[in-house]
């Protein structure tokens, strides 16, 4: 047996390995894409679904019709509109005024 034989041997089988774990990388990879791809879609029929469900309502069928037809409530609301934020104001001396806050004695506040 020649040394070189046995190098070429030993190259090819480590080559092989190698190949096989890059292919079942690149399958994995493969899964992967088709998986963010499917829940993209998946997303976007539950959206929908959540949109033809609230139109049906609005179209005067109940919620009890639609679950008798077989349709369940949609997992997620459909989007709307954000809702407005409170808002939050510091009261004027007004406020204060009227409120009887102003009668509140503290101790140690302007001198006493």
């Amino acid at each position: 047996m020649n040394i070189d034989d046995i190098a070429a041997k030993a190259a090819a089988k480590i080559d092989a390995a190698r190949d096989a774990k890059v292919n079942a990388v690149k399958k994995a990879a493969a899964s992967s894409v088709e998986l963010a791809e499917a829940a993209q879609q998946l997303a976007a029929a539950e959206q929908k679904y959540a949109q033809d469900y609230q139109g049906a309502l609005r179209a005067d069928w109940t919620e009890s019709d639609l679950r008798g037809f077989g349709l369940d409530s949609p997992a997620k609301k459909a989007g709307g509109r954000p809702r407005k934020k409170a808002e939050r104001r510091t009261p004027n001396r007004d406020d204060v005024k009227t409120s009887g806050v102003g009668d509140i004695e503290i101790p140690g506040a302007n001198g006493q």
